[in-house]
């Protein structure tokens, strides 16, 4: 009797459990999907500026907002900590041990420099089509290698920037925005009146390359198909057009526009020399900004874009763009593909941006209809610098030739290396890369 029951038992526990197999496509849709979201450090994460306690409100909004309009999903876990330098091991750290992860908030510089190459992320360029619209174009552009969109940006955006003194300007009749031989020609009066024309910080030099950025697209035309060529060994860094960019910043030197004493002044340096009129102008990045309103006090502040450079081929185009995006995991499940797709279509519609980067106070957005800052520099800088940005070049360099090129600069600013010797280089780094079985990355 015992036997007849039991085999009864599993005779209706196998009934049942055929019924549950015909019914668990509905089951799990009732159920609902839950959308693991991973970041490498505490800023993956939504208005990744704000107070903790005001950076989980927004988020929590935005990701209830989403559940409400998606039912089919029944949760979004974001998990993104640590700090930014341990982002790429931490990532690393949990693809070995294979912790589900469906969505990557990642930075630009990660996604072109280490996710891309190492096949942690996969394209979605098909997949973004249909919202592609509400995302600035130049924004896409950061998270796009190889003609492949890898992440939907959703971030404020940074552009490079010269950052001017307007009295000394209107005082000394320079015009605004200033051409190139406007500032030549401003040069001797500027050191006339006491004034260094324009201060770098020199010696902090992983900012030296930005230099580079300006003059390698004037010079070349099309600064990012001309890197991906050189880092495919189809092209040199020593070809024309990289000795025409050292070139070109020997320009800023000889024509007494760029002072040799960048070399010895470090951020704090350039800054101070600014605010306390000093000097009349300094290149740098939106990052500026706050340093600004804080520290200048005596005087109005302005921007101008990098200015067009005679004999040049190339139209100016300035380091920037989208810092902050979402990438789709190349582990992810075909199942949930298209959860995943309508999270980041959630996030690129303007009321729901507007959540989480109008409180970044941003000068511009990677989402269009977001609210930005309308101070008259703002204003100037979204009508010149913004539209011409590209990726900055060391988000496609192995850490190396960024290295390289920083040391080259100075050599040229200082008088020690020609523009031939600097390009010439930087060419072997690449080429010791490559012969030490360095590059291409081989992970």
């Amino acid at each position: 009797m015992l036997i007849r029951k039991l085999t009864v038992s599993r005779l209706m526990l196998a009934s049942a459990m055929t019924v549950l197999a015909s019914l668990s496509p509905s089951i799990a849709s009732a159920e609902g999907v839950t959308l693991k979201v991973f970041g490498g450090s505490a800023l993956n994460k939504l208005a990744p500026r704000q107070t903790p306690d005001v950076q989980k409100a927004i988020q929590d909004k935005v990701i209830s907002g989403f559940l409400a309009a998606h039912p089919e999903v029944k949760a979004v876990e974001w998990d993104a900590q640590g700090p930014q330098a341990n982002d790429v091991q931490r990532l690393m750290t949990a693809r070995l041990a294979n912790q589900e992860m469906d969505l990557i908030a990642c930075s630009a510089f990660y996604t072109n420099g280490a996710y891309v190459r190492r096949g942690l992320v996969r394209p979605i360029t098909k997949e973004i089509e249909a919202f592609s619209a509400n995302l600035d174009q130049p924004a896409i552009g950061a998270f796009t290698v190889r003609g492949e969109v890898y992440a939907v940006p959703i971030t404020t955006m940074s552009t490079s920037a010269i950052f001017y003194n307007k009295k000394v300007f209107a005082d000394l009749g320079i015009p605004v925005p200033p051409s190139y031989e406007d500032l030549k020609a401003a040069a001797p009066k500027l050191a006339a009146a006491g004034l260094i024309p324009l201060l770098h910080q020199g010696s902090n030099t992983p900012m030296w390359p930005m230099w580079y950025f300006e003059t390698f697209a004037q010079a070349s035309g099309d600064p990012i198909g001309r890197t991906t060529a050189i880092l495919d060994g189809k092209a040199k860094f020593n070809d024309p057009d990289g000795v025409a960019a050292f070139d070109l910043i020997k320009t800023w030197v000889d024509d007494g526009i760029l002072s040799k004493d960048s070399l010895a002044v470090d951020q704090d340096g350039m800054r101070s020399a600014f605010a306390s009129g000093k000097s009349a102008m300094y290149y740098g990045g939106t990052w500026e900004v706050p340093s600004l309103q804080e520290s200048v006090h005596d005087f109005e502040w302005g921007t101008f874009a990098f200015p067009k450079m005679a004999g040049t081929p190339g139209e100016p185009k300035h380091g920037g763009g989208a810092d902050n995006g979402m990438c789709m995991s190349a582990t992810i499940a075909p199942e949930k593909v298209a959860p995943a797709v309508a999270f980041m279509a959630y996030l690129t519609q303007p009321e729901v941006a507007t959540l989480y980067l109008e409180p970044e106070q941003p000068l511009a957005t990677s989402v269009k209809g977001v609210p930005v800052v309308e101070d008259a520099y703002a204003k100037d800088l979204r009508a010149s610098a913004f539209p011409n940005t590209v990726k900055f070049l060391d988000w496609v360099w192995p850490a190396e030739i960024a290295t390289a090129v920083s040391s080259s600069i100075a050599g040229v600013v200082g008088g020690q290396l020609t523009p031939q010797q600097a390009a010439d280089a930087v060419q072997a780094v690449y080429d010791d890369l490559v012969a030490q079985g360095n590059w291409p990355p081989q992970d």
